[in-house]
């Protein structure tokens, strides 16, 4: 199989040399036209284009400086290789390892370099950032291992476009990780040797950490749609209808207007929830992950049809008891309006069904690809060793 090396690099002039003749060093002897190497700059101000250009390998230049993740997708889209090494060009990471990551990828998706937790080499503010980014990536999205943000990994091609890869910077790690962890792909790390950087540091510690955090928190809204966002909706719609219990003295059908608009406000926020989780999950199935169980049965036809169906219907009754109210109203001689109550309940109501039936409708649009996914047999990477010699 065919492998493409790609180095994402931004103003390191000082460590490229080393950091190439190292690569170099490493895949020498390999068959020839196996490796390829691709210098990623991303828009860098010194020489470290005119460096790259000395050595055999490819090199594509971005304008301006967009960040690490932009400059590996830019990688990854001109890469040919079937397997893909990422290595950050800092002189940091030893190239030496790269064989041993393209011989494990013949049993592993993703192979990660795992780096000494406590070496000098690294700042303490940064061993300190990812021992807690570690703890949040295992918490919060269930990822085995330590060292989820290392510079040193390689993955399947086929796998990796998959992903869709969508960071700008350094979070591109983190969402490699969360993916593949979502993806069920096998994965498998081994430790490495960490050395001090050559040349200037690019990342920083409070900024992009806090990138970093951003990312694992929106992933983790984004594929925990059920824990997020439907049943805290769920938890709210009750909490609405108790508060309102509450005001309303427990009588309910004499609830005061104050009781009426906790209501009103409780059922579309929390509704809103609901639709934002939904939407949420059916976006991960466009990503291309398997659907689950609970989505798939909302998008069942028995199940959008009676709700679009109940929504219909909703909608009719309310909007008809307003018209009637204002009806009662202008026939009263348009004088003080004392169906405050009855209005904004019809007007919950109205909006209600309405959300109902979109709800529906979108789950339409979805219903056939959910149901084909949900039936297909889970996709797994074919390696060598999983064929009959």
């Amino acid at each position: 199989m065919t492998v493409s090396i790609l180095l994402p690099s931004f103003n390191e002039a000082t460590a490229l040399p080393t950091v190439l003749e190292d690569v170099l060093a490493a895949v020498r002897g390999e068959a020839e036209g196996r490796y390829e190497i691709i210098v990623v700059d991303d828009g860098s101000t010194d020489e470290s284009a005119a460096i790259a250009r000395r050595y055999p390998i490819r090199l594509i230049r971005h304008r301006s400086n967009r960040g690490k993740g932009a400059a590996i997708r830019t990688g990854l889209a001109h890469a040919t290789g079937d397997l893909i090494v990422v290595m950050d060009a800092d002189a940091t990471y030893p190239a030496s390892a790269i064989p041993r990551i393209v011989e494990l990828l013949a049993h592993y998706d993703l192979v990660r370099c795992s780096r000494p937790r406590d070496t000098e080499a690294m700042p303490l503010v940064n061993r300190i950032g990812n021992r807690i980014f570690d703890l949040l990536l295992s918490f919060s999205h269930g990822l085995d291992g330590s060292d989820h943000l290392s510079g040193l990994y390689g993955l399947r091609r086929e796998a990796l476009l998959k992903m869709r890869l969508e960071s700008e910077g350094f979070d591109i790690e983190a969402e490699i990780g969360i993916k593949a962890r979502v993806r069920g792909l096998r994965a498998t790390t081994f430790p490495i040797e960490y050395g001090a950087r050559l040349g200037a540091k690019k990342l920083h510690a409070w900024k992009d950490g806090v990138l970093i955090l951003g990312r694992i928190l929106a992933m983790f809204l984004l594929y925990n749609p059920l824990l997020t966002f439907v049943t805290p909706g769920f938890i709210i719609m009750l909490l609405a209808l108790g508060g309102a219990g509450v005001l309303g003295q427990g009588a309910f059908l004499g609830l005061d207007v104050h009781a009426f608009i906790i209501v009103s406000l409780g059922a579309v926020a929390s509704f809103q929830l609901i639709v934002f989780g939904i939407a949420a999950a059916l976006y991960g199935v466009e990503a291309g992950y398997r659907p689950a169980r609970w989505l798939v049965g909302l998008s069942s036809r028995p199940v959008r049809l009676g709700g679009a169906l109940l929504g219909v219907i909703t909608i009719t009754i309310a909007a008809a008891y307003i018209i009637l109210l204002f009806n009662q109203w202008i026939a009263g001689g348009r004088g003080l309006f004392f169906a405050t109550r009855q209005v904004v309940l019809a007007a919950t109501a109205l909006v209600f069904g309405m959300q109902v039936v979109s709800a529906a409708l979108f789950l339409s649009i979805f219903a056939g690809r959910l149901t084909r996914l949900q039936k297909a047999p889970p996709v797994e990477i074919i390696t060598p060793l999983d064929l009959d010699e």
